[in-house]
């Protein structure tokens, strides 16, 4: 059984979860922004648990996917796979897992020193915690080793 959550759209219908995790990973996984900004709370936002980053409103949330997507390049078998993708019975919450297989470009938006090298090939394993309400992203938590972007290829253990 669907559960269903109200999502305001042009005709006044409403989208139940199934759907709204469909046009979620229809939009995530093309780079296409603006049906993906159609998705957010316009109060929302989105945190980057590997570096603390917050980005509040749907603006700056926008603004990290339009440097997101300028940062790599997806080709050939590259780009976003999702793994796992589950919700909550309540349709509350969403827990959408993939691998992001891309190159890095000049345009990777790190003020660090530790950034990669742009033409660099990564392969990142990447958990999305969200939280919504009224058909709408209200918080997304996204969880990644950040080593993995830093120093790729470079193994690394901790209970071995």
């Amino acid at each position: 059984m669907a559960t269903t959550i109200a999502v305001k759209k042009d005709e006044g219908q409403s989208m139940n979860t199934p759907d709204l995790i469909k046009a979620f990973t229809a939009a995530f996984t093309s780079d296409n922004i603006e049906d993906w900004k159609d998705l957010l709370a316009i109060d929302g936002e989105w945190k980057i648990m590997a570096t603390g980053e917050v980005f509040r409103g749907v603006d700056k949330m926008v603004e990290l996917a339009t440097r997101s997507v300028a940062a790599r390049k997806h080709s050939g078998e590259l780009g976003i796979k999702p793994m796992n993708v589950f919700q909550n019975e309540a349709g509350t919450k969403l827990c959408w897992e993939y691998v992001h297989t891309g190159i890095v470009t000049d345009a990777w938006p790190s003020t660090s020193s530790h950034k990669p090298v742009a033409g660099t090939k990564f392969i990142l394993p990447i958990m999305l915690m969200c939280e919504v309400r009224d058909g709408k992203l209200t918080e997304v938590r996204e969880y990644f080793d950040l080593l993995t972007l830093l120093e790729p290829g470079t193994p690394r253990h901790l209970y071995s």
